[in-house]
Parts: C-alpha cells; sequence; structure tokens
C-alpha cells in the first residue's frame, strides 16, 4: 500500500477524509470518526523519515498510526515494519511502514484501530 491508496481506502469504505492539521507536515493526515467527539482513528503521514525507522527500512516512508490492543501491540512490534507509534501512546498505538506489511494485514488493523476508538 502507499499514502493514495490509503486516502483510497479511507473514503470509500469509511467515507472518512483525512485532515490536514499542521502547517509544518502538510502530507501528514488525520482520519476521525463521524459526528459526536470525533476522535482520532489513524494518522497517515507521507515520507517519514526518523531514527527507528531508518535502521529498518533505510530512507523515508509512509506510514500509519494505529490504535491497538496493548496486548496485541507488543506481539506485532517486529521492527519489520511495524513499531512503536511515532509521537503517540507507545502502549496503545502503533506505527505501520505501507510498503512493509501486507495490505490485508494494513486493512485489518485499520478496521480494529476504528472499533477500539469508537
Amino acid at each position: 500500500m502507499n499514502f493514495s491508496s490509503v486516502l483510497k481506502l479511507m473514503k470509500q469504505r469509511y467515507d472518512a477524509d483525512g485532515e490536514y492539521l499542521w502547517d509544518e507536515y502538510p502530507n501528514f493526515a488525520v482520519f476521525r470518526h463521524a459526528g459526536g467527539k470525533r476522535k482520532w482513528f489513524a494518522l497517515l503521514m507521507r515520507g517519514l523519515a526518523n531514527e527507528k525507522l531508518d535502521r529498518a527500512l533505510p530512507g523515508s516512508s509512509d506510514v500509519i498510526n494505529l490504535k491497538i490492543k496493548p496486548d496485541l501491540a507488543a506481539i506485532l512490534r517486529d521492527g519489520k515494519g511495524i513499531f512503536a507509534a511515532y509521537h503517540m501512546n507507545k502502549k496503545h498505538w502503533i506505527s505501520v511502514c505501507l510498503d512493509a506489511v501486507p495490505r490485508e494485514q494494513i486493512e485489518d488493523l485499520i478496521e480494529q484501530s476504528r472499533e477500539l476508538t469508537r
């Protein structure tokens, strides 16, 4: 998957458009539940480069942060595409490199994140 395919998935499956909240990060899109409290269920980041990611996947990557059950997060964080969340609670959120994890797994993790943030 890549940034564009996630944008398309979010719109088609969840009728969710990315919100670009930060001027200094124009390629970071937040996805929220409609109505009510509008809780985040995903943060999509295009071209993210950081020290932890660079050790596993040299160069910048398209990454999505997703909420996950803490016990599952510990299992999934393998350093091969799924990491402790970038700039989020490390116990409850993970960062997933879109080009290093199978599409089906990413879609499943997005669905889990939506359910956990309702």
